[in-house]
């Protein structure tokens, strides 16, 4: 049945995309903290210039196809597959802040995965991940998420999308002290629907050999944080 005329996935979707649901995401501000330490983002303006500019890329060039090969070995069963993504998703994770803020994120939603949806397919690669001694990844944790919801591949994009774009946001209440509605607007106009359509139509062409995005800033603000004498946010 077409996207349009079913939506009884609609509802889980929306459960899991709301900031009620816990996925931890509210501890991390994702580099964020630092850059403005940093100087670099000093309002919301500088905050939505950095959101189009690089977050929207690297979300089309590297986590949107990640999630998208996850849901594909998902779908086709093939779980030694999504397994060997996750590696590769901790691996282009450069800083060990960003590394161990997915597999927080991670392994907190395979556990609500397992809890409220009483999936079998999450509570069988779980206990493949614990053998290999390895922790689930949120992209890898969503890709299963999506999959027992039945939400369709184009949905879940815009839900990760939506989902950076507002933790950014949610972030910069604290840090930028800006108000709820200058958040917003900057979560309109981020996902503005050309906007939208040329970020998941390109990240529907990136192949498995190509995928990836570089942004040394993020990674330096990142291995910044860490070490940081006072902070507000885990990453």
């Amino acid at each position: 049945m077409s996207e349009t005329k079913n939506f009884e996935w609609l509802g889980g979707l929306i459960q899991t995309t709301d900031t009620l649901f816990p996925s931890g995401g509210y501890a991390h501000s994702y580099g964020l903290e630092e850059l403005v330490a940093l100087g670099r983002v000093n309002s919301g303006m500088e905050l939505e210039e950095f959101l189009m500019n690089e977050i929207l890329p690297a979300l089309e060039n590297l986590e949107l196809p990640y999630l998208r090969f996850c849901s594909e070995a998902v779908k086709n069963c093939e779980y030694e597959e999504l397994i060997n993504l996750n590696e590769m998703i901790s691996s282009w994770k450069l800083t060990r802040e960003t590394r161990e803020a997915g597999k927080s994120q991670g392994t907190q939603m395979i556990r609500m995965i397992r809890e409220v949806y009483n999936c079998p397919v999450s509570a069988e690669f779980n206990q493949m991940l614990q053998k290999t001694g390895s922790q689930c990844q949120q992209i890898t944790a969503t890709a299963l998420l999506r999959n027992v919801q039945q939400v369709p591949l184009k949905s879940s994009l815009v839900a990760w999308i939506y989902q950076a774009i507002s933790n950014f946001c949610s972030a910069s209440v604290k840090l930028l002290r800006l108000g709820e509605v200058a958040c917003q607007k900057i979560i309109h106009r981020c996902l503005e629907k050309e906007k939208i359509q040329k970020v998941i139509s390109g990240s529907l062409e990136v192949k498995r050999e190509s995928a990836g995005f570089f942004n040394p800033m993020l990674d330096v603000a990142s291995a910044r944080h860490e070490l940081a004498f006072s902070r507000l946010f885990i990453s």
